[in-house]
């Protein structure tokens, strides 16, 4: 004898019925009658013949499973879209890529041309170096001209005070050279440059009245007294000396000595340093 099964529900209980062919008997065993184990062997034992056999229960059962299990077309469909989804990943990705490598182009563009800016630049870096050489070289050569011009006003100066001092005596004009030479000296300006004479009443250098002479004053920060000569000896230094202390007394101000001479004997030399006079020479000469 044949037998089926079929699963029905009735409400919330569940019942097997078993079917005797081809008589049709039908038996029904309530599901709640067995433990789980005795259910699982009678589902194992009978279904697969059922399935087989009965083409409705079959289909039944498919249509059961279908709401819970995907069928072969649903996986089909899914894998499709699935496909479907990759291949416009792909695409789209492959459309990204272009892109990025269509930026790389033209960044790769913009740097060639930023290298040849650069270049440009570079070239007119080195064509500025070369103008800045030059510069430095007219540079040097005005240096050259401005030291040579400058040591020839200081020997023309030079030759007109030794000329002034081999007549004796300051001439006129030359009070500008000797402001100039102690400017050059002592490294300041002045604002007064004049010859001057001071009356001895009480001939307190040379025992009676006279007037005193001095080759020239000059006054600023520091005011001076200037001494012109061709040669300079041992009572030369201490003359001028006691020359340039009346002149403080008289003017009631601070001034410093200082001689311009040709030659100087090394004993007068040694005592202008004692007293503290400024002294210009060409020349030191034993005595």
């Amino acid at each position: 004898m044949r037998q089926s099964i079929r699963a029905c529900r009735h409400g919330f209980r569940t019942a097997i019925f078993i079917t005797a062919e081809p008589i049709g008997n039908t038996m029904c065993v309530d599901a709640e009658s067995l433990d789980s184990t005795e259910f699982e062997d009678l589902i194992r034992q009978k279904l697969p013949a059922a399935l087989r056999e009965h083409s409705a229960f079959r289909f039944e059962i498919m249509d059961i499973m279908a709401d819970v299990f995907a069928t072969r077309d649903n996986f089909e469909r899914i894998l499709e879209e699935i496909k479907e989804i990759k291949e416009d990943g792909n695409r789209r990705f492959e459309e990204i890529t272009r892109r990025f490598e269509s930026a790389d182009r033209r960044f790769d563009k913009m740097d060639q041309r930023f290298d040849g800016v650069d270049r440009r630049f570079d070239k007119m870096d080195q064509r500025f170096d070369g103008v800045d050489r030059r510069f430095d070289k007219m540079d040097q050569r005005f240096d050259g001209v401005d030291q040579r011009l400058d040591k020839m006003a200081r020997d023309q100066r030079e030759v007109r005070l030794i000329v002034s001092g081999l007549g004796g005596r300051v001439g006129r004009g030359l009070e500008e050279i000797i402001k100039q030479t102690v400017e050059e000296f002592s490294g300041q300006t002045f604002k007064k440059n004049e010859r001057l004479w001071l009356r001895d009443e009480e001939g307190e250098l040379y025992g009676s009245p006279a007037d005193v002479e001095y080759d020239l004053y000059l006054e600023g920060a520091v005011n001076y007294i200037v001494e012109v000569k061709s040669h300079t000896k041992l009572a030369d230094v201490f003359n001028f000396n006691r020359k340039y202390i009346f002149a403080e007394k008289r003017l009631e101000k601070k001034i410093k000595p200082i001689i311009i001479i040709v030659s100087v004997t090394d004993t007068a030399k040694k005592k202008c340093e004692e007293l503290k006079i400024d002294l210009i020479a060409r020349s030191v000469v034993p005595t």
